[in-house]
């Protein structure tokens, strides 16, 4: 971890146990570095565990899961062996999560103001008045319209877009470190979308933001370097542009030919054909072996090498020439 280095993850494995049956890792070796104003796309298909890695980052993996190994490190401090406590008070502090479906994630029978309330509260030393100016003020800055009348609204009065708005206000008003998105623009219209994503970019002066998602294009509007995971492993990260216009793994390939195009004369999307091994399959070889017209013997009989270079692929067959062995 260097100076600059605000959160720092390092072979993480999560690990759920299956009754008579082989544990499940949702997420497998994953390693990866943020550094103040930088914006970190994860991507990938539903179940490669990206909102699972997000999750460890807040401690908040859900039972009977569990962190098997490696590490994670914010702001300096190992997370590993921190209490309860000491975690709910760095969570919302030092690193902020905005959650994909705000109506599950804000109380339904609280009204706005005593949410945002509530977490300045908890953070800091103030009165209740001026937590309550802070929260007005939180509103203001994410473009909530009429915020006052906003405060004393439940979160089933507004709509989408201002709930998902208010958690954003949520994740940011301690002015956290680090701000973690999961699928914060899923199910709101393009226009909405776009006013979400410059009000995440706005927070770049001062936070690193993870974004969480399966779509490529919101990824492309926002995030500096791109993770693609699989199976629970990253299998290729490196800056947006490279991953989007020349990209090395096959799955990344799959990926960008399955996004839609204003393109009248393509008959049908492209898919990636097959599914990710079931949970608990033992795999030898690459995970994505089954699914690559890539694939070779070598890739189903030997584990992945880890290419680096101007980026990071795991893949014994790169298309690009940018990645080398890793010595």
């Amino acid at each position: 971890m260097t100076s600059s280095d605000v959160l720092l993850v390092e072979h993480l494995k999560v690990t759920f146990p299956r009754s008579g049956e082989t544990p499940f890792h949702a997420v497998n070796d994953v390693s990866l570095t943020l550094k103040t104003g930088e914006a970190l796309g994860i991507v990938g298909e539903s179940g490669s565990g990206k909102t699972m890695t997000a999750l460890s980052m807040l401690g908040l993996v859900p039972q009977p899961g569990e962190i098997t190994g490696g590490a994670i490190t914010l702001q300096g401090e190992p997370l590993a062996g921190l209490s309860e406590k000491a975690l709910q008070r760095r969570r919302g502090r030092d690193i902020g999560m905005i959650f994909q479906d705000p109506m599950t994630s804000l109380n339904p029978v609280r009204r706005v103001g005593s949410i945002l309330v509530e977490s300045v509260r908890r953070h800091n030393t103030t009165s209740k008045s001026d937590a309550r100016k802070t929260a007005l003020q939180a509103l203001k800055d994410v473009g909530v319209p009429s915020p006052e009348q906003r405060l004393d609204a439940y979160p089933h009065e507004l709509s989408g877009g201002l709930r998902q708005r208010v958690m954003i206000a949520l994740a940011i008003i301690n002015h956290p470190s680090v701000i973690v998105a999961d699928e914060p623009t899923t199910a709101l219209d393009a226009t909405i979308q776009a006013q979400i994503l410059d009000l995440l970019r706005e927070r770049l002066s001062d936070a690193a933001l993870v974004l969480i998602t399966h779509d490529l294009g919101v990824a492309a509007e926002i995030c500096d370097r791109v993770a693609v995971m699989y199976h629970g492993r990253i299998v290729e990260m490196g800056p947006t542009a490279d991953i989007l216009h020349n990209p090395a793994h096959p799955y990344t390939v799959g990926l960008l030919a399955a996004v839609p195009h204003f393109d009248f004369s393509r008959q049908r999307l492209a898919s990636i054909p097959g599914a990710p091994p079931a949970p608990g399959d033992t795999v030898i070889g690459c995970s994505f072996a089954a699914r690559c017209d890539q694939a070779s013997s070598i890739c189903r009989q030997n584990p992945v090498p880890v290419l680096r270079g101007h980026r990071m692929v795991a893949c014994w067959s790169p298309l690009t020439g940018e990645v080398v062995h890793e010595q």
